[in-house]
């Protein structure tokens, strides 16, 4: 019985990291005394389809609330892909961009805030091709049933 509650808790647990796999992530850089934090949507891009970038800037007392100008330029091999002025007073900017092609891509951020200049290390992003395909939903979802019916056989046993 010990044993069955453990394989259950296991498998809840794997269960609800699933998702994890197609959540957000983000990674934060510092220039001098200022953090940038840049935050995608989806955690890998894919070819065509659009993305969404979230960068915020902070100091150890949380957003930046100052007005900061700013540059962001995103470059593959060298190619510049996109230059984006930008002008925020919220700490955010938000920045949706479909990639053409795959690989890895520099993101460069260039800002003032009161006056001064920052220049935080870039950001690398992979954008990756659509692989996922209708076989690998059904797969999944076939993965699915099959631990449903293992979990229910299992509840069943605990019962008697």
């Amino acid at each position: 019985m010990i044993k069955t509650k453990k394989i259950l808790i296991l498998m809840g647990i794997f269960a609800l990291l699933i998702p994890l796999s197609y959540s957000n992530g983000g990674c934060i850089k510092i220039a001098d005394d200022i953090f940038v934090q840049l935050s995608s949507a989806p955690l890998v891009p894919t070819v065509n389809q659009q993305a969404s970038f979230l960068i915020s800037f902070g100091n150890k007392e949380g957003l930046i609330r100052e007005e900061i100008n700013g540059k962001l330029k995103i470059v593959k091999n060298e190619e510049i892909i996109l230059i984006k002025d930008f002008k925020i007073k919220d700490g955010i900017f938000d920045l949706k961009h479909t990639f053409k092609n795959a690989g890895l891509y520099e993101i460069f951020l260039e800002f003032n805030v009161d006056n001064k200049k920052y220049m935080p290390e870039d950001f690398l992003i992979e954008v990756k091709e659509e692989k996922q395909s209708f076989l690998f939903n059904i797969i999944f979802f076939i993965v699915g049933i099959f631990i449903g019916m293992i979990l229910m056989k299992l509840v069943k046993n605990n019962k008697k």
